[in-house]
């Protein structure tokens, strides 16, 4: 499968992506973190949210990479980092300029481990459920 990523124009001067970031959305599947899903496996979406993001956060500098299917928030790297290696903004889409920010992990990788056990919880209830 290919993923959409951001065109340089559509970046912050100087962004890099994390390269474990890139490693797995370059998979042949990309890996399922549900109830998160990245972005980049629909252009459309990445596009409006990345849009979304400058739009609603004017003096941000936000990536938007993955969203929680079930509510309005999204993940976004710190656009302002040029390291390679950002921090990981959790944003709480659609809420007013100052109240969006729901804290951040110190980069990509921390996030994942996360968003793992996240999504193991998450399956695991949902099959609770059934």
């Amino acid at each position: 499968m290919s993923c959409y990523i951001y065109s340089l124009d559509e970046l912050p001067k100087g962004f890099q992506f994390p390269r474990t970031f890139l490693e797995i959305i370059n998979q042949e599947v990309i890996l399922d973190l549900d109830p998160w899903w990245f972005l980049c496996e629909f252009e459309k979406f990445a596009k409006y949210w990345l849009l979304e993001m400058k739009n609603q956060y004017p003096t941000r500098k936000l990536i938007p990479f993955a969203k929680l299917s079930y509510s309005d928030d999204i993940v976004c790297f710190d656009g302002d980092d040029t390291s390679g290696d950002p921090k990981v903004f959790y944003v709480h889409a659609f809420a007013s300029a100052g109240w969006e920010d729901r804290g951040y992990m110190d980069n990509f990788t921390e996030w994942l481990k996360i968003a793992r056990l996240e999504s193991a919880r998450y399956k695991a209830e949902q099959a609770n459920d059934e």
